[in-house]
């Protein structure tokens, strides 16, 4: 089989972090610095109100504050702006239930202590959002019960399915509602695939994988480790399945699991799982997800068929699959913002996606990013808080220019018709976007962002292992996943 052969370049990294960060739907936590450089504060200000949450004029007031997630630019501050208007229009929603909707927008770097010190000094907003997963580790205690009104169907969750309603549902409590989705699934370089002789990644859920002998096989982790050999390369040539391949001089991968962490690596090789136990306290990491952990550190540096860190730093500044040299990358929809550099020149010619494999466990786990809206439960009015909050999160052009996949199935189309049309000058394959939402029936039972106790030193802990995974091929897996338990253990409390 003839191999074009690469040459390994080193790319300015800072760039396309940037761009990482500014694509990713989760907000930054408060030990995170700001994705760009950009001024510091609010962006429009909170409306006064008088006693009782009133307007001078004696509407009700209902604050939403935005910042904590996307939402802060310039063309979505318009969108968020415009709907704002319309329902406060003499003929609009909140105007004929006598309502004020009022927006209040921060830079994402203060959101978090602009929002923590408005609570503690009873000053509070009423409908917080978009906000994502991780994000809400910091305000989900703060977050009302909407159950009541979403049975009532104020606010009006048709068209959503039933498992990403259940991912806002915590402790008994709906403390938000599915807003944006972002299901996650297998990209692929489809001119890698090919010349490697290899058949594409399947498409739908079931399908077998045709391997190059012309076996049938299902679409597993075991599959995606065999042929993460034949298209990882060095720079003679030869790929991971020979004996003559040169494991330190790799010019292309087979498989990346691009700007993601061990929770979400575990969560999608081995199965559903959490870090923490039933009981809201015990450190944990089931065996699935142990197995999992292997499973990945066997492709770092067993067959070398998954980039380490000095290469990812090498791979566009972490952006590995828009490198061109990274076959197989799974991620979220999300990261269609950054397959593509801004002015279009990349490696990355033909591209299409694929299901997610079957997970260790036998099940199929598509991990999943989302954005939601929820009510503070310190508001005083919050009937009118959730009429204004359903207004919102029913106008089409607010998602949109969020770049997010919309919760309600009946506005998806016009989502993936926006992606084709901005990839018509540059990608030559129309992208089967039926796999992203087919992608959504396949959702963890616990989401990997999922709160741990003490949050942000727990999740510090697994970053470390991490870390340590990605430049230290001499690690005991089995024996630094007990230490990670033994420190989470600590941070949760318990001794």
């Amino acid at each position: 089989m003839k191999r074009t052969i690469w040459r390994t370049r080193l790319v300015a990294g800072i760039a396309a972090l940037l761009i990482a960060g500014a694509c990713t739907p989760q907000a930054a936590t408060p030990s995170e610095s700001a994705s760009t450089p950009r001024p510091t504060g609010a962006l429009l200000t909170a409306q006064p109100s008088s006693a009782g949450g009133l307007t001078s004029d004696g509407k009700i007031l209902v604050r939403w504050f935005v910042g904590l997630g996307t939402g802060g630019n310039p063309e979505q501050l318009g969108a968020e702006s415009a709907a704002v208007a319309k329902c406060n229009a003499a003929d609009g929603a909140c105007t004929k239930a006598n309502i004020k909707l009022a927006l209040e927008v921060y830079q994402n770097d203060v959101a978090y202590d602009t929002l923590a010190t408005q609570i503690a000094t009873h000053n509070a907003p009423d409908i917080i959002g978009p906000i994502g997963v991780r994000a809400l580790n910091g305000f989900g205690d703060q977050l009302l019960d909407l159950s009541k009104y979403v049975q009532a169907k104020t606010l009006d969750t048709t068209g959503i399915e039933k498992n990403l309603v259940d991912t806002y549902v915590v402790n008994g409590k709906q403390i938000g509602i599915p807003y944006a989705v972002y299901p996650s699934y297998m990209y692929y370089n489809k001119a890698l695939f090919k010349e490697a002789g290899l058949s594409e990644p399947p498409h739908k859920i079931g399908e077998k994988y045709m391997m190059p002998n012309g076996s049938q096989v299902d679409w597993n982790w075991d599959t995606v480790a065999q042929i993460a050999k034949i298209l990882t390369v060095d720079n003679k040539g030869n790929d991971a399945s020979k004996a003559s391949f040169d494991s330190k001089n790799i010019v292309q991968f087979g498989f990346d699991f691009q700007w993601t962490d061990p929770r979400g690596w575990a969560t999608v090789i081995g199965g559903s799982g959490s870090a923490v136990a039933a009981d809201g306290k015990t450190a944990q990491w089931p065996e699935t997800w142990k197995k999992a952990i292997q499973w990945y550190y066997d492709r770092l540096w067993k067959d070398h068929t998954t980039p380490t860190q000095d290469y990812i730093t090498a791979l566009a500044g972490g952006n590995t699959f828009q490198s061109g040299k990274v076959a197989m990358d799974f991620s979220h929809t999300w990261y269609t913002c950054c397959v593509y550099p801004g002015d279009g020149t990349t490696p990355v010619k033909d591209w299409n996606i694929a299901v997610a494999p079957i997970s260790l466990d036998g099940k199929i786990t598509a991990k999943l990013h989302a954005d939601t809206m929820g009510i503070l439960s310190s508001t005083v009015h919050a009937d009118a808080a959730a009429l204004a909050m359903n207004f919102v999160m029913t106008q089409p052009d607010i998602v949109v220019t969020y770049g997010a996949m919309p919760a309600k199935a009946a506005d998806r189309k016009a989502f993936f018709d926006a992606l084709d049309k901005k990839f018509e000058k540059l990608d030559p394959t129309k992208v089967d976007w039926q796999v992203a939402s087919s992608m959504l029936s396949y959702t963890e039972s616990v989401n990997h962002e999922a709160n741990l106790p003490n949050f942000l030193k727990s999740d510090a802990a697994i970053k470390q292992l991490q870390s340590d995974m990605l430049t230290n091929g001499t690690l005991n897996i089995d024996n630094r996943l007990g230490d990670l338990v033994k420190t989470l253990q600590s941070t949760f409390g318990g001794g």
